[in-house]
């Protein structure tokens, strides 16, 4: 028996595109909405997945991610307050999933290369089930390593 594991074989990094996480959310059973951010306003604007070439995006799970921000802006040492316990839970990213997530395997065979994001190349690689893995990257290009033992 052997597992499947998704990695990124090209430097740049893992990513999704917006069709892929679209499609994971479906099929996890989860809305999925894609927002631009307005510096000047600090605001989100929802976007269609067919606009989004060439933007930077953001995904939530519900359509009015305002509403899970903090109401204070700056914390007591000056810093910018962005992200609060709420609105991560909201908070959709190709970081979520695991590398060996069902639906993320699916995806990926089933879009191919419309499943990669910016700078990703994205493949399926198939170890032995009993291998205790781990992935190791030089500048997003990443290979998956037999976990072993090491001292310093």
């Amino acid at each position: 028996m052997t597992k499947k594991i998704v990695i990124n074989t090209c430097f740049g990094g893992f990513s999704l595109s917006p069709k892929a996480i679209k499609r994971i959310s479906e099929l996890k059973g989860k809305e999925c909405y894609f927002f631009k951010w307005l510096i000047k306003t600090d605001k989100f604007e929802l976007i269609k997945i067919e606009d989004i070439e060439g933007v930077r995006f953001t995904c939530f799970s519900v359509p009015n991610p305002e509403d899970y921000l903090p109401k204070e802006k700056i914390n007591k040492d000056g810093t910018y307050k962005r992200y609060n316990e709420a609105y991560t839970k909201i908070y959709i990213s190709s970081y979520d999933f695991e590398r060996d997530d069902l639906y993320l395997i699916k995806v990926v065979e089933e879009l191919g290369e419309e499943a990669n994001g910016d700078y990703a190349k994205l493949k399926i690689v198939e170890i032995p089930n009993d291998v205790e893995w781990e992935i190791d990257e030089y500048d997003g290009n990443e290979t998956i390593d037999e976990v072993h033992r090491s001292w310093n």
